[in-house]
């Protein structure tokens, strides 16, 4: 039994087509790796340099304070803030969607919705190029690699006249086919295992129990991808027929499905929504300047008790009836943000439903979600933002409220931002949509097997 398979081994390895596609595969997977950690690292260097500038600024100010010109009302205007989704190491191997939001932006204590949302976070030569990781080799390449060395494994014996000759040598010719495809499948999985450690021991991820996962959701993505193959071999047909089956297959799980499951989630959402939310913002904020300024100053204290305790306002302009109406700006809208949040989070749950019809789909949710790079860490980052932003304003308004002066020490109990990456997993969800649809296929490869003569 053992020299069958040796046997073909030497005859998969001995084909020089197989050998440069399995080459020119790892090498272009470890080029994507090489790649990643690249953007991951400039990304970081990004978020230094941001850092460093904004550790500048406090610097600035404390030397007014300290020469006495330090006015708390112009710091909370001009200090931008910076607040970053900081990446997980494993955004080096799966982007997901960080290109697609704003995962890095510098706010002030002025209407956060408008600031969130003027600034468009894509790079255009980015879009033109896409994204370039190891997820775009595992779920697009590694499908077509699978038809390329398993796909004809029956048509091309029939058509080099072996097949009868193979076929008289067992009691069941499907055996001959179960081993042409098994070999392949053994040296694909043990390629794509290598070059998970290589990515492991490339970047700064460690051996732990999730690399273990994402190598078992790999070697279930290519066994779904194997049965599907299997599935196709087994209908017993020429080899245009076969190569035609699997890229149709391909087409449906990669392009089209996604495809379908995006257009309808765009067509939940609102178009032009962000606008919307800055225009009114702004509109609100540009007319509070024409209306009574101390009535609505006085409307914002009874709405906001903690904040009674202030002194009326004077005729001359006041830091604290500003940062009162910038902040009343954000409640006007916030209805609109609410809805906004809901509706992508609804989106993002459809997609996730879609994807029991995709394997390319369950893995890319699981992968995804494993480098915090999906819809639920844009949102849980915008509500970390929002969370900050708040801490800010109590921070600067009980002093400007309460005609507290700034002490020196006060910089050091500035509110900073940390970003808490949610722990949340679609390991269990992605391991049960891919041994469904592997199921599925399994099944079908077997009442094909049934209608042809191989059993």
């Amino acid at each position: 039994m053992m020299k069958q398979y040796q046997f073909e081994l030497k005859l998969f390895w001995s084909n020089r087509f197989n050998r440069w596609l399995l080459v020119a595969y790892f090498m272009t997977a470890l080029s994507a790796i090489f790649m990643g950690h690249q953007a991951y690292e400039r990304e970081l260097d990004l978020y230094a340099v941001a850092e460093t500038d904004y550790q500048e600024k406090l610097d600035h100010y404390r030397e007014l304070h300290a020469e006495g010109e330090f006015q708390p009302g112009y710091m909370g205007y001009y200090l931008f803030h910076p607040v970053v989704q900081t990446p997980s190491i494993w955004t080096s191997l799966f982007r997901g969607e960080r290109d697609e939001n704003a995962d890095h932006l510098r706010i002030r204590l002025l209407g956060l919705q408008t600031q969130m949302n003027v600034s468009d976070p894509i790079n255009p030569d980015q879009k033109i190029s896409g994204q370039f990781d190891l997820s775009f080799i595992w779920l697009y390449l590694l499908p077509l690699l699978v038809a390329a060395t398993g796909v004809n494994v029956l048509a091309d014996e029939r058509t080099s006249g072996r097949w009868p000759l193979l076929q008289s040598q067992v009691p069941r010719a499907v055996s001959i086919v179960l081993k042409k495809l098994l070999v392949p499948a053994v040296v694909l999985a043990l390629i794509n295992l290598l070059i998970l450690l290589f990515a492991v021991f490339f970047t700064s991820l460690t051996l732990s129990w999730a690399v273990a996962g994402v190598g078992l959701l790999l070697l279930m993505y290519q066994l779904c991808w194997w049965l599907i193959c299997g599935f196709i071999v087994m209908l017993n047909r020429s080899a245009s027929f076969n190569y035609l089956s699997f890229i149709s297959l391909w087409l449906l799980f990669s392009f089209v499905l996604p495809g379908l499951s995006y257009l309808y989630q765009i067509q939940q959402q609102s178009p032009g929504a962000d606008a919307a939310i800055v225009f009114e913002q702004r509109q609100m904020m540009n007319d509070s300047w024409d209306r009574d300024k101390k009535a609505d100053f006085a409307a914002y204290l009874e709405r906001y008790p903690d904040w009674q305790g202030t002194a009326p306002l004077a005729d001359a302009f006041d830091w604290r009836w500003y940062y009162a109406m910038q902040h009343m700006s954000d409640v006007v809208v916030a209805d609109h943000v609410k809805q906004r949040m809901a509706d992508k989070q609804m989106s993002y749950e459809q997609g996730r439903a879609m994807s029991w019809l995709s394997p390319m789909m369950a893995l890319q949710y699981g992968l995804n979600r494993l480098a915090d790079a999906d819809t639920e860490a844009h949102l849980e980052f915008s509500r970390q933002v929002m969370d900050y932003h708040s801490r800010l304003q109590d921070f600067l308004w009980s002093i400007l409220f309460f005609d507290k002066t700034f002490e020196k020490a006060d910089f050091e109990r500035m509110p900073g931002f940390d970003y808490d990456a949610s722990g949340d997993s679609l390991f269990a969800d992605t391991v049960i949509k891919l041994l469904w649809l592997s199921l599925l296929f399994f099944g079908l490869s077997v009442w094909g097997l049934k209608r042809s003569d191989l059993g």
